[in-house]
């Protein structure tokens, strides 16, 4: 299954969208980096396959906060290391909430992506007109 991603640069602005849907981000207006967006959208993934797993479950969680964090490789252009910090108020016992662990880093497809390496290949493609 393919998802299409378009970036368009118009007016000296980045506009960011998916293809078949209606919502554009105005991505340079959100004051945010391309990484800033890569960090987010692995909490955002965790936090989408939590929320997944504990109604599935019937567990009761409140309060989740997933607060990732970069460390950048000092000298090549990359993070070396993510951290994804997580917290919420539950009842739930210890091997309950560490599974919910296990399931958020197994079930989310951003950082599954980042631990095994896509083929990146990028091409010309002469526009139309």
């Amino acid at each position: 299954m393919e998802k299409i991603a378009i970036v368009d640069y118009k007016n000296g602005k980045f506009l960011g969208s998916i293809e078949g849907k209606d919502t554009v981000i105005n991505l340079t207006e959100t004051g945010l980096r391309a990484t800033d967006f890569m960090l987010i959208s692995v909490g955002y993934c965790f936090g989408l396959t939590v929320e997944a797993y504990v109604n599935h479950k019937g567990y009761k969680i409140e309060n989740l906060q997933i607060k990732v964090i970069g460390k950048k490789h000092e000298k090549e252009n990359r993070y070396e290391k993510i951290t994804i910090q997580v917290s919420f108020k539950t009842d739930l016992p210890q091997d309950k909430i560490d599974r919910i662990m296990v399931i958020g880093k197994r079930g989310c497809t951003v950082s599954n992506t980042m631990l095994k390496t896509p083929e990146i290949e990028a091409v010309y493609v002469k526009p139309n007109s």
